[in-house]
């Protein structure tokens, strides 16, 4: 009786096990299958490249990953490892969520406006052909070309402005679509949602370095991200067209942003003259019917900028395929990034100074 009572309890006791065994496979399986699905998605995509990438250039240590299970590996570099482990867990809530808890757009991005691109829960998905959401374009880009059928596009008039006092003098058109955006490397907030932020000081830098070297500049404090942050660009884009209106001989029209990154990820600084500043990042929009002339630009820059300061442009132009980002109305509509949030302001500004001097000799020796 003992004995058939013990093969009993046995009998259930393996059955049991077997049912736990197998819950735990159909888990493991269903994770595996959606990694894969996901490398595969990401491979057919390109974008694994963008991914790599972008931990590369902000010099993601790999080797510490390769290396954590390795005897005796994290006891000399104990804090690198800890602080390799933080920046882990952020990249891989970006990676599994898509949420980047640095950069708010990615809130908004993740649960109520999904990229088309592919499953929002990929990181890699997040917005690649448009870095900076723009968003729906609402303002279609004015052509004179006749419309189907033979007719014309008729252009209302439109009165001439009163003159800008000192607009012809002015080659350098600034202003900020993410006003509110800070650095908060030293401290501070990383967003004055409804203010004007730290990129706005970063573009009155740039503005007062231009003319001091004897270029005429002009920068709009107009904020346009306080009613909605994920509409800024359809209120930007009304700025930088009374820009290019007030200021007919323009050459250059730049819009000035801080990038966003996930946290743990460390800032990109490089030394101009002595001083730790940030790296600039350039990004052009290609819907618009003159963005290679825009990007022919931004190389020239990159090319003088190279010589004289080298490492402060990232090497790489961020395109995006389905933004403009104001690019149209200017042949030197340029967005640059000054840094992420984690860099200080001072070094933000002293990133603009360089890119001032490098402006100034551009726009001299252009007859």
């Amino acid at each position: 009786m003992l004995r058939e009572d013990f093969y009993q309890r046995q009998k259930k006791s393996f059955r049991i096990w077997k049912v736990r065994e197998w819950a735990r496979g159909l888990l493991l399986g269903l994770a595996s299958s959606l990694i894969i699905a996901g490398l595969i998605y990401a491979i057919y995509s390109g974008s694994s490249c963008q991914l790599v990438g972008f931990l590369t250039q902000q010099s993601f240590p790999f080797e510490s990953i390769l290396m954590e299970g390795a005897p005796g590996y994290s006891q000399p570099e104990r804090a690198r490892l800890d602080l390799t482990r933080n920046q882990e867990a952020a990249v891989s809530m970006f990676l599994l969520t898509g949420v980047n808890i640095a950069d708010p757009r990615t809130f908004f991005l993740g649960y109520f406006s999904p990229p088309p691109q592919g499953p929002v829960w990929l990181g890699w998905a997040y917005n690649p052909k448009d870095p900076e959401f723009e968003g729906p374009i609402l303002e279609p880009i004015e052509s004179d070309t006749p419309k189907p059928g033979g007719t014309e596009a008729v252009i209302p008039p439109v009165p001439t402005p009163a003159p800008v006092p000192g607009a012809k003098e002015i080659l350098v058109g600034i202003y900020n679509t993410h006003n509110s955006e800070c650095y908060s490397g030293d401290g501070g907030p990383e967003r004055r949602t409804g203010e004007n932020g730290d990129v706005v000081t970063v573009g009155e830098t740039l503005k007062k370095d231009l003319i001091q070297d004897g270029i005429g500049a002009a920068h709009s404090l107009q904020i346009h991200d306080a009613v909605d942050f994920m509409k800024a660009y359809s209120y930007s884009v009304k700025t930088a067209t009374q820009m290019t209106k007030d200021y007919p001989n323009m050459k250059v029209l730049i819009d000035v942003h801080r990038d966003g990154f996930p946290a743990g990820v460390p800032k990109r600084t490089i030394t101009v003259k002595g001083q730790k500043v940030s790296q600039v990042l350039v990004i052009i929009g290609k819907m618009n019917p003159h963005w290679q002339t825009n990007e022919k630009l931004a190389k020239e820059l990159m090319a003088l900028a190279e010589k004289k300061y080298p490492g402060l442009f990232s090497p790489n132009i961020s395109y995006a395929e389905i933004a403009r980002y104001n690019q149209h109305l200017s042949d030197g509509g340029l967005l640059l990034e000054f840094g992420s949030q984690n860099n200080t302001l001072a070094e933000a500004n002293g990133a603009a100074d360089a890119v001032a001097e490098i402006l100034a000799d551009y726009l001299k020796a252009k007859p």
